[in-house]
Order: structure tokens, then sequence, then C-alpha cells
């Protein structure tokens, strides 16, 4: 299985890779950047070699790429929304070349894409909404050629947030030309929180998600607890078993078949410390058997 943790790229990418080590996972999540400073700026190829050098000597496997927490696609203002795209070339372009190296070096090691939020409808109506999505998908992936992918992350519908269930993130998908190299992150929270029920109706959820998006789109799990009932609406993650949709459930997740290649990333706050992080890992790992 694939099992890992968001980590830190504090003082280097390539740290992300030693602070994956140090927990024994075989799967991170990164951000190359601040996550709350837009990112303009290609990253260097002396920072890319750092990163792939790193890799090569580790047990990593399966790498996510987060985007920045200030992407929002749906934006009428234009200095904003290029912003917000040029966040996802500077990630997807990183993607690329990383991905090309880890081919030339036949390393055991995958970027799965770039993970983003896709937006909050603000100045533009619902449909324009989706449709300016889909546009700044599209022109992202004309400016990065390749086969790195952009993952739309699922959310919790808090405010006007889109991407709250799976037709509007079909919509987001079918709409742009190139959608062979758009897919989804799960992220079990959100999902939960935006009224897919999890715990009562897990066969409908899953019906559901693979009638909607197909399963196979789907890259990655974000594995967490919620602390809000479903339908919620919040954007509120549990440790593992400690929240509402709880370790059995949590469990069934973890070990549903056809879940069985695809990787789970933990973002509990757990995570915000060295000593809790090692047991929220084991838990996971107990979770998983």
């Amino acid at each position: 299985m694939y099992l890992g943790i968001h980590v830190s790229s504090s003082g280097g990418i390539e740290n992300s890779i030693k602070n994956g080590m140090k927990y024994g996972v075989n799967t991170i999540q990164i951000m190359p950047t601040a996550p709350m400073r837009w990112a303009t700026k290609l990253i260097s190829e002396d920072d890319v070699e750092r990163f792939v050098n790193e890799l090569e000597s580790s047990n990593i496997e399966k790498i996510l790429i987060h985007g920045i927490y200030l992407t929002n696609l749906a934006r009428e203002d234009k200095q904003l929304f290029h912003l917000g795209k040029m966040g996802l070339v500077v990630y997807l372009d990183f993607a690329e070349r990383v991905a090309r190296e880890i081919e030339k070096r036949k390393l055991n090691s995958e970027i799965l894409g770039v993970c983003f939020h896709p937006g909050s409808q603000q100045e533009m109506s619902y449909e324009d909404s989706l449709e300016r999505i889909s546009y700044g998908i599209q022109w992202v992936l004309n400016e990065v050629p390749g086969t790195e992918k952009l993952l739309i992350e699922t959310t919790a519908g808090t405010g006007n947030n889109l991407g709250r269930n799976f037709t509007e993130l079909k919509i987001m998908r079918d709409a742009v030309k190139d959608n062979d190299r758009v897919g989804f992150v799960l992220d079990t929270q959100h999902t939960f929180s935006s009224g897919y029920d999890w715990v009562n109706n897990f066969d409908g959820v899953v019906e559901d998600l693979d009638h909607e998006l197909g399963i196979e789109n789907v890259k990655c799990i974000h594995l967490n607890d919620s602390m809000v009932e479903c339908g919620s609406n919040k954007d509120r993650h549990s440790d593992l078993g400690d929240g509402k949709i709880g370790a059995d459930t949590i469990s069934k997740i973890l070990k549903y078949k056809r879940f069985k290649d695809t990787p789970f990333i933990l973002e509990t706050p757990a995570l915000k410390k060295s000593e809790t992080i090692v047991k929220e890992v084991e838990k996971l790992r107990e979770l998983a058997k």
C-alpha cells in the first residue's frame, strides 16, 4: 500500500524527502514554495537536482504536489486570476521536470500530479465561475506541455467554495479539452462534510464517485477524520479515529478493493508535532492491516 503524510519543505525542497523518510512512509505530499505566497518564478534546476538526488537515495515511491492556498481560478479579477494560474504553472513545470529526471534515472518513484482547490464563486455567476475554472486549467496545461496532471481536490463546500460535489468536479473536467491530464484528489473529510455519508452509505458514496468522476481518475486520497457532522460544510479535520467518520469507516476506506493502488495521505492535526506524527502513522498502518 501507499501510505503517507504531508511534509514540510522548509529549508529546501529536498528536505521534504528527508522528512518523509524520518517517519518511514513511502508517500509524501509537498508544497515546493510557501503556501500563502504567490508562486511566479520557476523552480531552479539546482533545486530540482537536489530534490531528485535526495529522492534517489530514499524509499519514497509516490509524491503529490499541493498547490498554494491562494489559488482561486473562479476569479474575474484579471490579476488574481493570472496569479492563480501562474502558481499552477510553476508547480506543474516542477512536476514535469522531476518526472523526466525520475524516468532518466529509472527510479521507482512517481509524481502523482499537482493538487489544488478550484476556487470560490465571488464576482461571477455560478455557471461562469465553473467555466472560468475550466478555462484556467486548460491555460495552465497549454503553458506546460507534457503528461503530468492537474488534480482538482474535493472541497467541504464552505461558503461559496466550488468542488463541493462530484457533479461540479465532473463539469470542471469535462469542459477541459485536454482532460486526460485532469484528475482528482478525494478528501474524506471534505466529502463527508459536504454531505457524502461514508459512515452510513459507504456503497452509495463509492457508486456516486465512480459514476460521476470514475474511480480511475482519483489519483490520491487525503485521509482525514472529521470534527464536524456529515453535511456541515466545514473544513475541520480530525485525527484518525477521533472524529465523526471514525476508525471503522477509515479502515473500510483503506481496505476498499478499488482503492488498493490509490495512495493515501494524511493531513490530520497530529502532523503538527513530531511525536504525534509517529503515533498517527502507527495508527494509519494499524487501520490499514
